[in-house]
């Protein structure tokens, strides 16, 4: 009797002691620290070249801070904001100048959403299957920053 229970206990382990089957499962891209560097290092530049002190921050899809930066002279205020279009940008999927356009067109339920910042300047990073993170940046003018944005998201590749 004693010998049966130890098969069973051995034939139950063997069920849990099973992975999920490589074919199930799904690998999903991530945004690299590499990637994030050189987005904000492509966005910085721009900065430079437009005369205008910005912080830049680089979030994965979860809203996690990758990277973060603040320029010389850039308001200490900036980088709060640059991390909340970043936050907005990946969480929602599209640029932030979209969310502003719905609230300036007399949409305004989107203010009721706690840390969405509806500001143009954040940007959604994505590789060829998904979102992967978002890029805000403050300190210019809205229109200025999502130029700025657009630069880092041009110098840097994405993940796949």
């Amino acid at each position: 009797m004693r010998i049966f229970f130890v098969a069973l206990a051995a034939m139950a382990g063997c069920l849990f002691c099973t992975g999920i089957p490589a074919a199930a499962q799904t690998v999903r891209p991530m945004l690299a620290l590499q990637d994030a560097i050189r987005m904000a290092a492509s966005a910085a530049s721009k900065a430079s070249a437009m005369q205008r002190a910005v912080s830049i921050v680089v979030v994965n899809r979860e809203g996690r801070v990758i990277l973060a930066q603040r320029m010389d002279g850039a308001s200490f205020v900036s980088l709060k904001v640059a991390e909340g279009k970043a936050i907005t940008a990946a969480a929602v999927g599209v640029p932030t100048r979209m969310l502003e356009q719905q609230v300036d067109g007399g949409k305004p339920a989107s203010l009721s959403v706690p840390d969405v910042v509806m500001v143009t300047g954040g940007l959604p990073i994505a590789s060829a299957s998904a979102v992967i993170g978002g890029i805000g940046v403050s300190g210019g003018a809205p229109d200025e920053d999502e130029t700025i944005a657009q630069a880092g998201l041009s110098g840097g590749s994405k993940a796949d």
